[in-house]
């Protein structure tokens, strides 16, 4: 991450560690080339991100000219993501799971957003976040969650998992 840019996501935290910091002009922030770029090597190795989306394009095509392209349509506020396309696969039940795969470009635009928002929600001096909330945070997955139940929750004997029957095959 270039230095300007990883001070400018810090200086994010700093300033939003103060619950009554109010943002003004964020959107700006997606006009960084460099956050885009950063966005680009945090997913161009992970798995099925090489999945073409609607527009049949993968990240090896990704460029610096496509993340001007992009930019310039955040600074014109012509940005639109992209119809996502859909497939099944299938599940260990035997059924089926419609699974979303965005384009590359919504995938990158959506890794800046990310890469924004947990400056700001997620920051270490003042997160505003539980730290029992382990879901889809920065250094937090099912095996932190269960690490705090083992030193926490010592005297409890039972533990019920729920899951809400297909939830993610009836929203969108």
């Amino acid at each position: 991450m270039s230095q300007k840019t990883d001070t400018r996501l810090e200086r994010l935290q700093q300033l939003n560690s103060k619950k009554e910091w109010i943002n003004h002009n964020l959107y700006r922030m997606m006009y960084r080339e460099d956050l885009y770029i950063i966005a680009y090597e945090r997913i161009k190795s992970k798995p099925g991100n090489m999945t073409p989306g609607t527009d049949a394009e993968t990240l090896d095509g990704f460029s610096l000219a496509t993340i001007q392209e992009i930019i310039q349509e955040m600074r014109t506020e012509q940005f639109h993501f992209r119809p996502v396309r859909q497939q099944f696969i299938p599940k260990p039940n035997g059924k089926m799971r419609k699974l979303g795969i965005p384009c590359v470009r919504d995938k990158i635009v959506q890794e800046v957003m990310q890469m924004i928002l947990e400056a700001i929600y997620d920051s270490p001096s003042a997160p505003y976040f539980q730290g029992t909330s382990h879901g889809f945070r920065p250094a937090h997955s099912c095996h932190t969650a269960l690490r705090e139940i083992r030193t926490h929750w010592t005297a409890v004997n039972w533990y019920i998992e729920g899951d809400i029957r297909a939830y993610f095959d009836h929203t969108s």
